[in-house]
């Protein structure tokens, strides 16, 4: 069961500008090596739930302890306490403790967006169909916000002359808006998107996944239909300390990733262990997460490219400037 509760913590907690937590810090002790794992409630983390329970690590250490976070607030805190060490953030809150001072480095990439449209008009299908609409959308000034208003505005759409935002506090807030039938349209990430047409159907409500704004970002790059908008944070005392732990970690998120997208049923039931969501809800949900495992030095472009994009309308999101170029591993 999707309580009020629950639902809130596993759909906000991942797009928030400090969305990550838990409180197991990196242990190195001879005889008993232990890494402390810490990642969201979604998406990547149906991956390093896999890698913490199959041993992918095991050449490298005694034992994983993967921790899945709670609170919005814990990430920063993590980090700076020097508690944490690894764990999964949105990218570019990487970028914004790397610029603030914080001895972290960003390691990868894994997914390649994980934002949707969805409404109860099935004939939406881009975002020139949302002309003269009101949508909902989370985290006003944040990421989410700022991908699809940047979508909005390269498709010839400005907010308050040819559309309107209806904005809330949480994705969990707009997917009430929508599911009450206060507005037909509304922007949530993953799973929020899948458990909330679930949700409707059980309602006997009709909900469609109209825009994928991953898809839609090539309008803005001229790129690929994709941004990097989550991945893997490495504290550099660890870095520093194991670095071929790094290196297998990263190596076990490819293997991980791949196995995942194959064997999404399975790697349910394994991450609901960890994820309390339903495993069905987490399995249909993983086909639209858009998972990947890209080293951060291999796409720094496209990083530097979606970082500059969100600081157009916000600066601060990322710190002020892109990172020094040591930030991607």
């Amino acid at each position: 069961m999707i309580t009020r509760r629950s639902f809130l913590s596993h759909t906000a907690v991942f797009t928030a500008a400090a969305s990550l937590g838990s409180t197991l810090p990196f242990v190195a002790q001879a005889a008993n090596p232990a890494l402390a794992l810490h990642g969201p409630p979604v998406g990547p983390s149906v991956v390093l739930s896999y890698i913490a329970n199959k041993g992918l690590l095991s050449d490298f250490t005694e034992k994983v302890d993967f921790s899945v976070y709670k609170s919005p607030d814990v990430l920063r805190a993590g980090f700076v306490s020097g508690d944490w060490k690894l764990a999964g953030t949105p990218s570019y809150v990487a970028a914004n403790l790397a610029n603030k001072g914080l001895p972290v480095k960003m390691l990868n990439i894994m997914t390649w967006g994980m934002l949707y449209v969805l409404s109860y008009d099935g004939s939406v299908k881009s975002p020139a169909d949302l002309a003269g609409e009101k949508i909902g959308m989370f985290f006003r000034n944040d990421m989410p916000d700022l991908v699809f208003g940047r979508v909005m505005q390269q498709n010839g759409l400005t907010e308050g002359k040819d559309y309107s935002l209806h904005y809330v506090s949480t994705p969990f807030e707009a997917l009430q808006l929508l599911l009450s039938g206060r507005i037909k349209h509304c922007v949530l990430p993953e799973p929020a998107a899948t458990a909330g047409m679930v949700k409707g159907k059980k309602m006997g409500k009709s909900i469609h996944r109209s825009i994928d704004l991953a898809s839609e970002w090539a309008s803005v790059t001229g790129g690929e239909g994709r941004f990097p908008m989550a991945g893997m944070m490495v504290h550099e005392d660890l870095l520093n300390a194991q670095p071929e732990l790094i290196e297998g970690f990263h190596k076990a998120c490819v293997t991980g990733t791949e196995w995942v997208k194959a064997n999404p049923k399975e790697a349910a039931a394994v991450a609901s262990e960890s994820i309390t969501l339903p495993a069905p809800v987490i399995a249909k949900s993983i086909p639209h997460t858009h998972l990947t495992a890209e080293r951060a030095k291999d796409i720094q472009a496209e990083l530097e490219q979606f970082y500059s994009i969100l600081a157009e309308k916000n600066p601060s999101i990322i710190g002020g400037k892109l990172p020094n170029a040591d930030f991607y591993l």
